[in-house]
């Protein structure tokens, strides 16, 4: 009897601090979740960094506490950071290097009713960019102010994957002028997409105008990645053009 009464006890004990998981509603990675049931009703990620996490929550009752919050590799579920909560509604803290690539999850920890909650949202690995372009050149000028060439031909594709829906990319020209390689998806929010396009480029500099300098950025929740390719065109043919490429995330 004395062991039967001990086991209802047990059981419970265990009722009374039970957990309940939430996971992601739309098991998309993204800047919002909003939840059906549990004690947040949204998560919104605010930043777009892979070293530093903003994000804040909307708890649905005054009973509702939210202590912890965790960022999560999603790939092996080891956890990443401890970030501190305030207020009861904002998350913010720094997040390790070296996982810009890497799907995360974000895990608050909530109390309700002498229950315990686990909310997760899936935030996205930082964007991706392959870009790829050939410059042909034609018709060197010795102008009075500086040389050029007359024809700049410019031929891109790009691959960019957002990893997310709400990703957005924007298209910049830092020196000089091609066409816009995205210019159909700029400041539209999309998943992924391929792009090409071809047009004449203008190119920019003090005594020789030799140089073409462009930047393609993608921001989603999960970070920031920068594309930027930097043509020298040469000096009448000697040597001839050259592209220099850097894509890093942050």
């Amino acid at each position: 009897m004395i062991n039967k009464i001990a086991l209802i006890c047990a059981m419970a004990s265990m009722s009374a601090v039970s957990n309940e998981v939430i996971y992601d509603t739309d098991s998309q990675a993204g800047i919002n979740t909003y939840y059906a049931q549990g004690p947040i009703s949204e998560v919104e990620v605010q930043s777009r960094s892979a070293s530093y996490l903003s994000a804040r929550f909307f708890v649905t009752g005054t009973d509702v506490n939210c202590p912890n919050a965790q960022v999560i590799n999603e790939n092996t579920w080891q956890v990443l950071a401890e970030l501190p909560v305030q207020g009861n509604t904002a998350i913010t803290g720094t997040l390790p290097s070296g996982f810009e690539s890497t799907p995360k999850s974000l895990q608050i920890t909530c109390h309700s009713d002498s229950k315990t909650y686990t909310v997760y949202h899936k935030i996205p690995a930082a964007p991706v960019i392959n870009w790829e372009s050939e410059m042909t050149v034609s018709n060197w000028v010795n102008g009075s102010h500086a040389g050029y060439y007359a024809n700049i031909n410019y031929v891109s594709a790009a691959f960019v994957n957002n990893n997310a829906p709400d990703g957005l990319c924007t298209f910049s020209n830092l020196v000089g002028q091609t066409p816009s390689v995205i210019e159909s998806k700029q400041g539209v929010a999309f998943n992924s997409a391929h792009f090409t396009t071809e047009g004449t480029a203008l190119a920019d500099g003090q005594y020789v105008y030799r140089y073409v300098v462009s930047e393609i950025i993608c921001k989603n929740a999960g970070g920031t990645t920068r594309a930027v390719e930097a043509w020298d065109l040469g000096y009448d043919h000697s040597p001839s053009p050259d592209r220099d490429y850097t894509v890093y995330s942050y």
